[in-house]
């Protein structure tokens, strides 16, 4: 019986879907004013500084990497409420790291982000949810 979920994951990877949300780990929950990391990694670690990965938060963009162009150098498309907000692993990006840091985190940060490769082969979609909470004493 151990070894269902690792094939259930298995499957799911391959198939380029990987989902936080239904039957995965709980959300990511963090405090309000704070900073979260969203993790999106392949597992082949394959090198996407030349790649292509898009970050939706219910289907806005939140972060877009394209070769080293990115929401942060000027690249239009972000949502404003995630303007100066949002970094990446830029050293990581060689590992296939697409991880992103959210600072200063608000409530209406809270929803279903994507992290998105359409330029893979299948192209492949990691899904998380994020609730922000205000401090509790």
């Amino acid at each position: 019986m151990e070894l269902l979920p690792l094939l259930c994951l298995c499957l799911l990877t391959r198939s380029g879907v990987t989902s936080a949300q239904t039957n995965g780990p709980a959300p990511i929950t963090v405090e309000e004013d704070r900073y979260v990391m969203l993790p999106c990694s392949l597992s082949n670690k394959e090198d996407i500084t030349s790649g292509v990965f898009d970050w939706k938060k219910d289907g806005a963009d939140a972060f877009f990497y394209a070769n080293g162009q990115h929401s942060n150098t000027g690249r239009g498309g972000q949502i404003q409420q995630f303007k100066g907000r949002v970094f990446h692993f830029e050293d990581e990006l060689k590992h296939g790291n697409a991880s992103i840091i959210i600072t200063n985190t608000k409530v209406a940060d809270s929803g279903n982000y994507t992290c998105y490769f359409p330029k893979l082969q299948p192209p492949q979609t990691f899904k998380i949810e994020l609730v922000v909470g205000e401090y509790v004493h």
